[in-house]
């Protein structure tokens, strides 16, 4: 009896102790906000002469705490460009919250398609909401005007940072992603067009979707889920009492 009796009590507590427990694990395990500069002060920024950077290994990128830049371009035209036919201003915002709407997937752009003309410039801002890093990378851009043919922001969030690049005049469809490993496979990848593009990409969240799609959601369980183990641990707590009871009752050949 004592001992079904104990194995209730130790339930119950792991039932309504767990949920605590756990919550104050994540908050301590959140990392810490780093301390922001001196008023006044600048980010500290480090730039990399041409051809040093420890993982892509070409020339001279834009680097602070917050992020980098690379291969940002404000006046070089692509060949097949007389001038620059205007500015265009695009903010991109990254971060778990927005592939709630995508099934199984894990992160996501605010947006995953954005459009500009021929050999427009264009100023990107990119927004971080989550603490930790992502990317915005596009690829098959004019090679002797971006190394590895690429356009790229990383910003360790929460943070943002702005780069520029200029568009070439070919009808196309670029293909962007988060070159974090499986950020991509997750769902932060998206296109750009110029000049109305040359058709979708594949598997692009919201525009062509996956050739498998899942059939669940993502979205935030929170509170209900815990209630809920918290009603199947007091129901199991009290058949275990109850079991327990009726065991330590004196069967029919025991009675005096």
């Amino acid at each position: 009896m004592r001992r079904a009796r104990l194995a209730c009590l130790c339930a119950c507590l792991t039932v309504v102790l767990f949920p605590a427990c756990q919550q104050a694990a994540e908050e301590e395990a959140k990392p810490a906000a780093a301390a922001p500069p001196p008023a006044g002060q600048p980010t500290p920024k480090l730039r990399l002469p041409e051809g040093q950077h420890v993982h892509h290994q070409h020339e001279g990128m834009d680097m602070d705490l917050d992020g980098a830049v690379m291969n940002e371009n404000t006046e070089k035209l692509p060949q097949d460009c007389p001038k620059i036919a205007g500015d265009v201003e695009i903010t991109v915002k990254a971060g778990k919250k927005y592939a709630r709407q995508y099934p199984g997937k894990m992160f996501s752009y605010d947006r995953n398609e954005w459009e500009a003309g021929p050999c427009t410039r264009v100023k990107l801002t990119f927004i971080n909401e989550d603490p930790v890093r992502h990317q915005w990378m596009m690829h098959g851009l004019p090679m002797y005007l971006y190394p590895q043919a690429m356009f790229h922001i990383e910003v360790t969030g929460p943070a943002q940072k702005t780069g520029t690049f200029i568009l070439p005049s070919t009808k196309r469809t670029y293909f962007v992603h988060c070159d974090i490993a499986q950020h991509m496979e997750k769902g932060m990848k998206g296109q750009l067009k110029v000049a109305g593009g040359d058709g979708d990409l594949l598997s692009i969240p919201g525009i062509v979707g996956d050739r498998y799609p899942d059939r669940y959601e993502v979205g935030d369980w929170g509170w209900p889920v815990a209630l809920g183990a918290g009603f199947a641990g007091l129901l199991g707590a009290g058949l275990m009492f109850w079991f327990g009871r009726k065991a330590d009752q004196p069967g029919p050949s025991e009675a005096p």
